[in-house]
Parts: C-alpha cells; sequence; structure tokens
C-alpha cells in the first residue's frame, strides 16, 4: 500500500480533535503558550501630537463632542465608543480665539482595537496617521509597541535589557520606524505568556545596523498589565537638540523618557540693581571645570551648555554692600533647561530658580513669570490685550509670593503686563505696566517684577 501525506484540511481537522479532547480533560490549550485574551467590547481612540514646532490641538467628532486637547509630545485620554466610521476635525485657536481647522480624517473604529492617531511633521502641513491593535486582557505581563515619528523619519534599532544589565547584555527587538507602528516579541516568553514580563527595563537605541548607543533610557518600570507604546522624537523648546522617548498608556499622562547621558542648560539673571559687576562662580560638579563671570544689573547670560550634575553657584558682590550668595545647590537634570534669576533681599544676595519649558514656542508661548518684590505678601500679574482690561483679561496669574514663578501658556499675541497688589483694604495698587509687547517670537519668555528707579519703585523687565 502506498502511504500518501494527509492534506492540510486532514491536518486542520485532526488538530482541532486532538485540542478538543486536551480541553475537555482540562490541559492547557493547543496553539501557542499566550493565556491572554480580550474583554474589551468598545472601540478606543486617543490622539497624540508629535509635531516638534505645533500648537495645542482639539481633536473632536464632526458636528459633535470634543475628545480633548494635546500639546507637543502629549495625549488626550483614550475614548470608549462604538465601532464604526467616525469623522474627526483637528483645531487649533489663533491669536485672536478664532477656530483653525488644520486637518479633517475619518477612522474605522474596530471593536475591542484601539485606534491611536499621531500627528507629526511641520505643523505648516502635518500628517496625520492612525494605527490600530488589539486591546488584551494580561495578568503580569504587558505588551510593547514603538513608532518613530522624528522630524527627518529615521529609524532607530531598539534594544532592551533587564534592569542594572549593560548594553552588551541587552536584547534586540527590531527597529523603530516612522510610519510603522511595530510590536516587538519578548525574548525570555514563559509558560504562562509570550508577552513581556512586569518588572523595570533599561532601553538603548542605535542607528540602523550600528553598536554605538545614541540613547540610552533611565530604568522603566514596567508595572501596567497593557499595551505601551513607545514614541521617538525630537526634543523642542528650550534645549533643541537630542531625543525623547515618549510612554504612551490609556490617559493623558505621557512619561517622556531623556537621555541619561543628554546635557543640560542653565542661563542666569542679574536683577540685583547693584551699581558693580557681580562676580558669578558656577561649578562644583567632579566632572566639569567651574566657570566665573560677571553680569551686570538687568543683565541676562546666554544659554550655557553642561553636563547633567549637581552644581553649586556662589554670587559676590565686590563693593561689599550685598552679603554674598554662596554654595547655592543647583540641580540640572538630563536634558533640562534651567533659569537662576539673582536677587538682593535686604542687602542679602539670593537666588530663585525654574525649569524652562521643553514645549515649542512657535504658536503657543510658555511663559515663566516670577515676583522678585519681598514688600508685599503677593503680587497679581495681568496679561491684557488691546481690547481687554484687568477685569476682562483672559489671562492673569494670581498671588506670587517673593521668590515664586509660575508659568502661563499665551498665544501669540500682543499683550500689555500689568503687576498689582492688593492693600490692606482690598484696593489694587499698580507696580508697573508695560506697554504692548509682542509674545511672538520662538522664544523662552521670562517676566520679573522687582525692585527699580522708577516713579513706583518697581518695574516688570520681559527677558528672552
Amino acid at each position: 500500500m502506498q502511504l500518501t501525506t494527509p492534506s492540510v484540511n486532514m491536518t486542520v481537522g485532526f488538530r482541532t480533535i486532538i485540542c478538543g479532547l486536551i480541553v475537555l480533560l482540562g490541559l492547557s490549550a493547543c496553539g501557542g503558550s499566550d493565556s491572554s485574551s480580550s474583554d474589551y467590547t468598545y472601540a478606543y481612540v486617543q490622539f497624540y501630537n508629535a509635531s516638534p514646532n505645533g500648537a495645542n490641538v482639539e481633536m473632536r467628532e464632526v458636528d459633535g463632542d470634543s475628545f480633548g486637547s494635546a500639546q507637543f509630545g502629549d495625549t488626550t485620554s483614550m475614548y470608549s465608543l462604538e465601532s464604526g466610521e467616525l469623522e474627526l476635525e483637528f483645531i487649533r485657536t489663533d491669536s485672536d480665539d478664532q477656530e483653525v481647522l488644520i486637518d479633517t480624517i475619518t477612522v474605522d473604529l474596530r471593536e475591542g482595537y484601539k485606534t491611536l492617531i499621531v500627528m507629526s511633521g511641520d505643523f505648516a502641513a502635518p500628517s496625520f496617521s492612525n494605527y490600530q491593535y488589539e486591546r488584551k486582557t494580561l495578568e503580569d505581563h504587558f505588551r510593547l509597541f514603538a513608532l518613530s515619528v522624528t522630524a527627518d523619519n529615521a529609524s532607530y534599532d531598539f534594544y532592551m535589557s533587564e534592569s542594572g544589565d549593560p548594553f552588551e547584555a541587552a536584547n534586540y527587538l527590531g527597529s523603530a520606524n516612522a510610519g510603522d507602528l511595530g510590536e516587538f516579541v519578548f525574548w525570555d516568553a514563559d509558560d504562562d505568556s509570550d508577552y513581556f514580563d512586569e518588572g523595570e527595563y533599561t532601553i538603548y537605541l542605535t542607528e540602523p545596523g550600528r553598536d554605538e548607543v545614541i540613547f540610552e533610557s533611565q530604568t522603566i518600570d514596567f508595572i501596567y498589565e497593557t499595551e505601551y507604546v513607545l514614541t521617538l522624537r525630537d526634543v523642542s523648546g528650550a534645549i533643541q537638540e537630542g531625543l525623547v522617548v515618549d510612554t504612551i498608556l490609556n490617559s493623558s499622562t505621557v512619561t517622556a523618557l531623556t537621555d541619561v547621558e543628554a546635557d543640560s542648560q542653565y542661563r542666569i539673571y542679574n536683577s540685583s540693581n547693584i551699581d558693580a559687576d557681580l562676580q558669578v562662580s558656577f561649578g562644583g560638579n567632579t566632572d566639569e571645570e567651574d566657570v566665573s563671570f560677571t553680569l551686570s544689573a538687568g543683565e541676562l547670560s546666554s544659554f550655557t551648555a553642561i553636563r547633567y550634575g549637581d552644581y553649586r553657584v556662589t554670587v559676590t558682590d565686590p563693593t561689599g554692600s550685598a552679603t554674598s550668595l554662596n554654595n547655592k545647590l543647583i540641580t540640572l537634570n538630563q536634558g533640562e533647561s534651567k533659569a537662576i534669576l539673582i536677587y538682593n533681599n535686604d542687602d542679602k544676595l539670593g537666588a530663585a530658580t525654574f525649569v524652562e519649558s521643553g514645549l515649542p514656542q512657535a504658536y503657543d508661548k510658555t511663559v515663566n513669570f516670577i515676583n522678585l518684590v519681598n514688600d508685599f505678601d503677593d503680587v497679581d500679574f495681568y496679561l491684557v490685550r488691546n481690547d481687554e482690561t484687568i477685569d476682562t483679561a483672559e489671562y492673569d496669574l494670581q498671588n506670587l509670593e517673593f521668590g515664586e514663578s509660575a508659568s502661563e501658556v499665551l498665544p501669540s499675541d500682543y499683550y500689555e503686563v500689568i503687576a498689582v497688589y492688593e492693600d490692606d483694604n482690598g484696593e489694587q495698587v499698580l507696580l508697573d505696566r508695560t506697554a504692548l509687547f509682542g509674545f511672538v517670537e520662538e522664544e523662552n519668555y521670562i517676566v520679573t517684577v522687582e525692585p527699580a528707579d522708577t516713579a513706583t519703585g518697581y518695574e516688570i523687565r520681559v527677558l528672552y
């Protein structure tokens, strides 16, 4: 008798019968070791803004509800909807509070699937892409996806190691490519699942086919039993160079991972109003030489790039009229830009610091305001456009104490900046006001109110 090879249909049928018997006997299921399933009965949608020179963008249904807005490097919340076609429009608001339509797209939502809509590229003509993946019910595991959204559409080789292991022990997972959301496979799958084990890991990126690390993340604790989407994007804002890896989950919170070797930067402003130039010493990190320079009253230094670390600042008045500021601790984290503002408080030099924005400043301006007046408990700032008064101003910051800073995101426009305080009778008293000033350049602006030789004794300064 001649033996014949079973047909594909016969093989599948035989395998189905065996699987059925195994299930009846209570044994493990056939078809692989992954025991995850999907209990998700809605369709899901989320928007991610990856345009590095853009504005805050709102996503909403055409002639329908809003689904929130996102700035660069941020997402909306994830929304649960019915499956089917959904027509969406994307809107920004200009300086006249008028809505500007960016684009309209139609997405086909599927039950049990998440649709991630990504806006990337030059904001003058951005591109919209949508990516779908099925949501899974996971236990003690997570899934990992990656996408490159850099301006030059670059691809990167993606490596991952367990926490504490160096690059030499990392596992190559594949490439993170522009326009292609890829899912990575765990290198050490167990009997329960083919997906990644929850725990702490380190990410490494290299150029394609190269073994020189150009990005190493901090240790990441993957604690959620869900799908993680990692997007590789450009740095924007005060620091202009480098990569950031955004971690997107199912909420509006995005964790931005910076390179552990990324430089930081600082700039220093002298608001002391002392006639002599102040002597500044910046250093104390064993990896960097100390730097010394002088700053005259009202002078803002340029940004200085420096290795991340913990530094100390000493500021001295050569005339001896003000007590020196000695060894003020300044911590500069990777990829961070910090402003240091020197002030004279009752003939004692001090310093206030804040981190400058990493958002693009092309359309919306993230302006930092700081009160350097110690004569009052708090100061209020108002941003008044030419058709507004203090009472009708849309943008204001209230109750800034001495040395306290706060930020406000302003549409690119012209504003009169007014600083006031309330006296004991609850009446507003003017400290200073500017002429209409154009917050229209791609700059990181700082607005101070400080003592000065003026009619009121105080002055508003706009720094950039």
